[in-house]
């Protein structure tokens, strides 16, 4: 009897643990697209949030969406009206007909894409689903990654950026960081993208600076 307890108490962990992992992470967001978690209404998607499986997604005719998943590394960039629900590893449509634009990134790069911090700066890496989680990185691995991703990506593609300031921010490089930062603003003064980027980090530095000095 206690032994069928104490299993039905580790699978009710285990489900719990799987069902509420993040398992995707939004690295561009443009345009009307609301966001409804379990239990909750549907408000507006801010860019760089984490999404946990049975997640719906719902894109206005304006929108373009582009998330990452951490497990298998599958890039999908979704554009136009339509109904999304968030799986372990791909998003299937419900409304609309839409097919998405689909690559696979680099596990360096989907790694260090888990560590993205919330904005008060916080990085819930324990919650996140994936087979193993990689070493504290250096400052001298994380620039020479950062080199070969922005060589072989595009202009417009700011996933090289965001592996670095991950990088950056977890080694608290917080100097390099906001450096890194003020260039892409400088670059790319009108890019929406960049603009979120920036508000995401610099609140996430503050933040980890004011926790560091109580």
């Amino acid at each position: 009897m206690v032994r069928k307890a104490w299993g039905l108490l580790g699978f009710v962990f285990l489900s719990a643990s799987v069902f509420g992992a993040e398992v995707g992470l939004v690295t561009a967001a443009n345009g009307q697209i609301k966001l409804q978690e379990e239990k909750s209404a549907a408000a507006d998607l801010k860019p760089f949030v984490k999404l946990r499986s049975g997640d719906r997604i719902t894109l206005a005719s304006d929108a373009r969406l582009q998330m990452v998943y951490f497990e298998g590394g599958r890039q999908e960039t979704w554009s136009g009206a339509g109904t999304l629900e968030i799986g372990a590893g791909g998003s299937a449509a419900l409304k609309g007909g839409l097919q998405p634009e689909v690559k696979t990134l680099p596990p360096i790069l989907v790694k260090q894409l888990t560590k993205t911090p919330a904005a008060d700066g916080s990085v819930k890496s324990g919650m996140i689903r994936m087979r193993s989680m990689p070493p504290v990185p250096t400052v001298e691995s994380v620039e020479k990654n950062y080199a070969d991703l922005r060589q072989q990506a595009a202009a417009a593609d700011y996933n090289p950026e965001l592996y670095l300031l991950s990088g950056y921010f977890e080694l608290r490089e917080y100097d390099k960081l906001e450096a890194l930062l003020k260039t892409m603003g400088e670059k790319s003064p009108n890019d929406q993208q960049v603009k979120a980027i920036s508000a995401l980090y610099r609140q996430a530095v503050a933040s980890a600076r004011k926790a560091a000095q109580q």
